[in-house]
């Protein structure tokens, strides 16, 4: 249940009609190998699982490793070793054959001082992937996990089918069993990004010096990297480009016409190789490229460069000013030459210019309606991007109506899926989603370092269910402080980078030194599984985009995991299963998907469906009835727990503003119980209860007062929808 800007009473569940049955077809990844013995424990589970020094070792046993994967797919599993005694050993896998190629990994730990929310918690915290050489002797101290990560990458050529090797841990060896779907992934790319990377940041560290084969082999194996992630860099062209700070990075002779005279760091050759492919990932590109950027984070502000074409901007060239004075004359002929230029070399579908980031106040939204009105009466077909949400005061701005966003990038924790939707299926205008600092709980965070990790894994489902076409992010390699010893900014754990520096002191390390093999974080990699994950959903509904208000066969499976904007299914033992049933039916190898369902997590969920009475309140307050009975009906006492698998209930989002009222007036004690946020933020509770249909009752509101804002929506489905209460609101729906 999502609730904003509400004041809850009571919840009622009356079950109607049967329970659908829990899928059969449901493995199990999490396990002891039965390798094992008194020197050291060997285990398994999912890689959207955080595996701490001292998780718990599961009690199901298993023999052997198992792995799903599609072809031109990467795939990465994790074995964890758990000894009784400190103890080296040499670590190594064998080659699958046919190709198949397999990197290894130790994963290391951040020391977290102070959790960025209430799903952190202090102390060595999993994430970055510590590159290991094969045959490596790796050091295991005694009575803690040591996981060790293995990423998979089966080629497109690869033959569907059971391929086998085997991991040497010490004298142990693990059986690892590869399922190869009869599909592959597609080449491209069809979740378009802008991930701000610095490249120079990374040559600095990796003690790349010089423009020498040495930079060449850097600069390609960069770009690789991030396209090996389903990703595009912000600036893909680098270290060649179209612009600069806005103004021309190649020759324009400000009559209209570019020249290219500057080869590989220019902008037509690095263009034909990393946007076409051409002696690049085998003849595929990335997707999308920032042609131009604005220049001031104010969005007021002139976002050009000060002198241009000769001509040096005044005042009254910005907003509401003469759009032929000479030097817009001259400004907006570039920004048709731009358009003109990479329609005639094929790029302009390609193409966005960035030009304003997250406008404030109406100022802002005059300078952006304005800018955007007159780029648009210059070059109708170059699309512009700003880093917002579909907002009235831009696209129906009452002074600039030529005004049109091609690309609004919005904040996760600010997108509205019905007014993002609605621009794009009447207007033609996509939208992305970003993640900040402040996307926090309930709203999932791939970023965040001290969330649990299969919030990383959650992004291409909800993209599918949204229909959102691209995500941000804003710094993937900020190591301006080192991120081994100082995670937070802005009270953000793993805000500003994904990636990790090749040094845990943050120093340049000796050129080749690594085997040049980059430090990502276990977020990253969760990221590109997300987005082969979009992938599977994109071959099920036939190698197509899911279209706005239509339904498709891909939806009902990624229903299951994206319940709403902030309500999402954790359980990764469910979505790895969700995702090999998927891969089998891309693959032909079965003619339907199963309808699997989650296993409960709690006791209450296993049993028989039943009638759910619920009273929001201060658990140790009044009404103090113990317990507490209402109309001959036994009422649950639930105030602002967070989320407990013990309790089987409780709620996500931030709780630092929540607090308790029990009024002296009131119909009854259920409606005199209040439970609010004092600052009006949004949260999600969750109540683990038996599949079925329920006919539920929700009251809000507070007694002798109206409040003119009030949201609850319950699987999906308006209960309260930006509504007064006068005093109270009591409704009831099936669900």
């Amino acid at each position: 249940m999502k609730s904003k800007y509400v004041i809850l009473s009571e919840f009622v569940l009356f079950f109607l009609v049967s329970a659908t049955c829990i899928g059969s077809e449901l493995e199990s990844y999490s396990y002891s190998l039965s390798q094992s013995d008194s020197a050291y424990t060997i285990w398994t589970t999912p890689p959207s699982e955080r595996v701490f020094k001292n998780s718990p070792i599961p009690s199901d046993t298993g023999s052997m490793v198992k792995l799903y994967a599609a072809k031109n797919e990467f795939e990465p599993f994790q074995v964890i070793i758990h000894p009784n005694s400190d103890e080296t050993i040499s670590i190594s896998i064998d080659d699958f054959g046919h190709q198949i190629q397999t990197e290894i990994y130790q994963v290391d730990y951040i020391s977290i001082q102070k959790p960025t929310d209430n799903l952190g918690i202090t102390g060595d915290y999993p994430d970055p992937l510590w590159p290991v050489e094969n045959y490596s002797s790796v050091y295991l101290p005694s009575n803690q996990n040591t996981s060790f990560w293995f990423s998979v990458f089966v080629p497109k050529e690869t033959v569907s089918g059971e391929y086998q090797t085997t991991i040497h841990i010490g004298s142990k060896t693990i059986p690892v069993v590869l399922h190869v779907f009869n599909f592959a992934i597609p080449d491209e790319l069809n979740v378009k990004s802008q991930m701000n990377f610095s490249h120079n940041a990374l040559l600095e560290k990796y003690t790349v010096q010089g423009t020498n084969d040495e930079y060449w082999f850097y600069v390609f194996k960069m770009k690789q990297f991030f396209i090996d992630h389903r990703l595009t860099p912000k600036a893909p062209l680098w270290s060649g480009g179209l612009t600069s700070s806005g103004a021309p990075y190649i020759d324009y002779d400000c009559n209209g016409t570019f020249k290219d005279n500057d080869e590989i760091w220019g902008f037509e050759i690095p263009a034909d190789v990393f946007l076409n492919g051409n002696g690049f990932n085998d003849g595929t590109g990335f997707p999308s490229f920032m042609a131009a950027t604005f220049v001031n984070n104010d969005a007021s502000q002139d976002q050009r460069p000060s002198t241009f074409c000769g001509e040096t901007r005044t005042s009254t060239d910005w907003v509401g000013g003469n759009f032929n004075s000479p030097y817009n004359q001259k400004w907006f002929a570039y920004i048709k030459a731009i358009q003109d230029y990479l329609d005639r070399l094929g790029y302009l579908e390609k193409a966005y210019y960035y030009i304003a980031n997250e406008p404030q106040n109406q100022e802002d939204y005059d300078a952006v309606a304005w800018y955007a009105q007159e780029l648009k009466k210059a070059a109708p077909n170059y699309k512009l991007m700003v880093s917002e949400e579909p907002k009235p005061e831009l696209y129906n701005h009452p002074q600039y109506s030529g005004a049109k966003i091609d690309i609004w990038l919005s904040v996760l924790n600010q997108y509205d899926p019905v007014i993002s939707q609605d621009r794009k299926k009447n207007y033609g205008e996509s939208t992305w989603i970003y993640f900040l600092h402040g996307t926090r709980p309930p709203f999932f965070n791939p970023i965040t370092l001290d969330h649990p990790g299969i919030e990383s894994k959650l992004t291409g489902w909800f993209l599918w269910k949204y229909r959102i076409e691209g995500i941000a992010y804003y710094s993937l390699n900020n190591w301006s402080k080192n991120p081994w010893t100082d995670p937070a900014t802005d009270n953000h754990n793993g805000d500003m980078f994904m990636l990790y520096p090749p040094s845990k002191t943050n120093a340049p390390i000796p050129y080749g030194s690594n085997n040049h093999r980059f430090v990502p974080s276990i977020r990253f990699e969760l990221m590109r599984d997300s987005l082969e994950d979009y992938e599977y959903l994109y071959v099920l509904n036939g190698n197509q985009q899911p279209v706005i208000e239509s339904v498709n066969q891909a939806d009902q499976q990624s229903d299951k995991i994206i319940l709403g904007l902030t309500s999402y299914n954790r359980n990764s033992e469910f979505m790895y299963n969700l995702r090999r049933v998927i891969g089998l039916k891309n693959g032909n190898e079965i003619s339907v998907i199963p309808d699997l369902n989650p296993p409960a997590t709690h006791p209450r969920a296993e049993g028989t469906p039943s009638n759910y009475y619920i009273n929001f309140q201060d658990p140790e307050g009044e009404p103090l009835d113990d317990p507490l009975i209402v109309d001959g009906k036994e009422y649950l006492k639930i105030g602002w727990q967070d989320y407990d698998k013990n309790l089987g209930y409780g709620w996500y989002g931030d709780m630092a503003h929540v607090m308790y009222k029990y009024l002296s007036d009131g119909p009854n004690p259920l409606q005199k119980s209040i439970i609010y946020d004092d600052w009006g933020r949004q949260h999600t509770f969750e109540f683990d209860l038996p599949n079925g249909t329920y006919n539920v009752t929700i009251s809000a509101g507070w007694q002798g007062r109206t409040y003119a804002h009030n949201q609850v929506e319950i699987e999906g489905i308006d209960f309260i929808n930006d509504e007064a209460t006068a005093p109270y609101i009591v409704r009831t729906k099936e669900i």
